[in-house]
């Protein structure tokens, strides 16, 4: 039965007239040539529901929200110059919304083993470059209801972007009207009252310099940028660890129960620390136990997260990718839950007021501009110098609802780059935290205990948090 709210589908011809190819960005054309066959550069996330969704209210929905988004309707084209590729958005004449709209019914007992199992197989399927870089599968069958299941390649946005296009989809009630908005209107901002507020970002060198800076400032800055240059060009090699390896195509996933939020506030408030610092702290922790399971010995190491860092403006809403990559050492030599949070509170706080982003931001739009070959030595040297993927999205602190059903819980999975086998991905909504990690099947085959190793160490900063009054 159709969704009450739900405004009509709109057709392909009313929706996407042919327009000429248009050029690529530098910096989304470095994340498309970033794909892999071990690794695709795909971002994958899920809603489950406790109820069961209809296909054609799935559909009705994202033919009205989604593909207000041309991306959405584009496929990418290349065409070979001398010396490099280059890459073009050109609306797909063949398209069909229901071509990129699947459906699964879990097979018995439809538990999260088979239900984790199932989208493991899917997110392995390469997206067909002959349409436009994204992908949704309806799963039936879970515990009784339902769990919406997509791929969206990075190329055509970063998860900053691609959360609140995703969120738009939803409502605050099962029969909320939704208004459709301006041409041209970029991504919905209606959804930022929905999020928690944002820190105002630091601006962009060219933009500090369009502002007038002082000479001596600038110089300043110029060398803070060189330095940081230097460090990430001379960084060693990560520790070896069981999270180092040769990578393959199939990879496992998990993800945590909910974590009250407001108990990783009352942990961050009671140790002095951030959210960021306390979840991330916990995930050492687990990374720690996950090494000695495996018979290593993680005493005095460190290893390296890749971070991602958006650093679009408040007033950026344009669908793309606009964000940086840290490199954050994660301190799994320290044994002590409280010493290693602190510890990890050093690390962000150094790369807080590090230029590090700015200056990775400038690298990646550079590998945009270079030849395929460089491009990918570049991405290979940067890549064994980590061992796994971390970010960390905040959404919506309100309950949503998707073609009139109840949105109960919200996980993605960060793509990897090259040769990294780790991705971990924290996730806020409506008061919860869950984290989900995707694994190399061959270095990391059950995830699942990590993400009990989380778990546990929350719980142990929780206990030390009420311990202290």
């Amino acid at each position: 039965m159709p969704t009450p709210r739900s405004p009509p589908p709109i057709t392909v011809a009313e929706s996407a007239p042919m327009t000429p190819p248009e050029p690529m960005s530098s910096v989304d054309r470095a994340w498309l040539m970033m794909d892999d066959p071990t690794n695709p550069m795909v971002i994958n996330g899920f809603w489950i529901f406790k109820e069961m969704l209809a296909y054609e209210d799935v559909l009705a929905v994202l033919e009205a929200r989604l593909l207000i988004h041309e991306r959405f309707r584009q496929r990418v084209v290349q065409r070979r110059g001398p010396f490099r590729t280059r890459a073009y958005w050109e609306t797909d004449p063949q398209f069909s919304p229901r071509a990129h709209v699947g459906r699964v019914l879990l097979p018995p007992p439809g538990d999260t083993k088979t239900l984790n199992d199932t989208m493991a197989r899917l997110l392995t399927i390469p997206l067909d470059l002959n349409r436009p870089l994204w992908a949704f599968t309806l799963i039936q069958g879970y515990q009784g209801g339902s769990v919406f299941f997509g791929r969206i390649h990075h190329c055509i946005g970063d998860g900053a972007a691609l959360v609140r296009v995703l969120l738009s989809l939803a409502d605050l009630s099962a029969e909320g009207e939704w208004r459709a908005p301006a041409a041209g209107a970029g991504l919905p901002k209606e959804i930022d009252a929905l999020r928690p507020p944002a820190r105002p970002r630091r601006a962009l060198p060219q933009e500090s310099g369009r502002r007038g800076g002082k000479p001596a400032a600038l110089l300043s800055l110029a060398g803070k940028f060189a330095a940081t240059l230097a460090k990430l060009a001379l960084m060693r090699t990560d520790d070896k660890t069981a999270f180092k390896g040769d990578v393959g195509v199939g990879k496992a996933v998990a993800w945590s129960e909910g974590i009250s939020l407001d108990d990783v506030k009352f942990v961050k408030n009671r140790m002095g620390a951030t959210v960021n610092d306390v979840l991330v702290a916990a995930m050492a922790g687990a990374l720690r136990q996950y090494v000695e399971a495996r018979g290593g010995d993680p005493e005095g190491k460190e290893i390296r997260a890749m971070v991602p860092v958006d650093i679009r403006g408040p007033e950026d809403t344009k669908l793309t990718n606009r964000f940086a990559l840290v490199y954050l050492p994660l301190p799994i030599g320290i044994a002590g839950p409280v010493d290693r949070l602190y510890e990890t509170k050093r690390h962000m706080d150094a790369i807080k007021r590090s230029p590090e982003a700015l200056v990775t931001y400038r690298v990646i739009a550079g590998l945009g501009i270079v030849s395929d070959k460089i491009a990918r030595r570049v991405r290979a040297y940067y890549a064994d110098k980590v061992s796994v993927v971390l970010t960390n999205v905040p959404g919506p602190l309100q309950r949503l609802y998707f073609a009139g059903k109840a949105l109960d819980t919200i996980v993605f999975w960060v793509p990897q780059s090259g040769s990294i086998g780790v991705g971990i991905s924290i996730f806020s909504y409506g008061g919860q935290v869950n984290v989900g990690l995707i694994t190399d099947r061959g270095l990391a085959p059950d995830p699942d205990t990590i993400i009990a190793a989380f778990e546990a160490e929350f719980n142990s900063l929780l206990s030390l948090a009420r311990a202290r009054g």
